[in-house]
């Protein structure tokens, strides 16, 4: 009696498992960049700004000193690529954010592994600029990994000083 139950234990065991993995493995939803945001770090508080790439008309003019829409003083930018998508397992796709002075030259960059389990979740990959708010800085992300259509997402942040 004890064998006959454990026997359906472990077949009921099998069937959840079998179950769970079968609906993980459900096709993947292609993951996609789906917003490139940045912020302000603000020096004299520690605090962020709005995203600046949410309003066109945004006065990025001597942030460095808080003037134009930068309300403080900064010295340095968040961003944050966001990535959307379904089933997307640990270490298939990688999303790598760059920024670009106005040569094209590589201020900085990273490269994070992104996890998507269903629709409702969404992975954000960060980079932290430094010495920014005079001259215009082109962040580029685009997602890595196979059967992963290389298409590139760029903004510009219109940082920009003068007298």
């Amino acid at each position: 009696m004890k064998r006959l139950f454990a026997d359906r234990a472990f077949g009921l065991a099998a069937l959840w498992v079998c179950g769970a993995t079968a609906a993980f493995a459900q096709e993947p939803v292609s993951p996609a960049i789906s917003a490139i945001r940045a912020q302000l770090y603000y020096d004299e508080t520690g605090a962020f700004s709005d995203d600046v790439l949410a309003r066109g008309d945004l006065a990025l003019w001597n942030t460095v000193i808080g003037e134009g829409d930068a309300r403080h003083a900064s010295n340095s930018t968040l961003v944050t690529v966001e990535v959307s998508g379904k089933n997307v397992a640990v270490g298939a796709v990688d999303v790598e954010v760059k920024a670009l002075d106005a040569k094209g030259r590589v201020l900085a960059k990273s490269s994070s592994s992104v996890a998507l389990y269903d629709d409702r979740t969404k992975f954000y990959a960060p980079l932290f600029l430094q010495d920014t708010g005079c001259a215009a800085i082109t962040i580029s992300a685009r997602l890595k990994g196979n059967g992963i259509k290389a298409k590139s997402v760029t903004r510009t942040i219109p940082f920009a000083c003068g007298e």
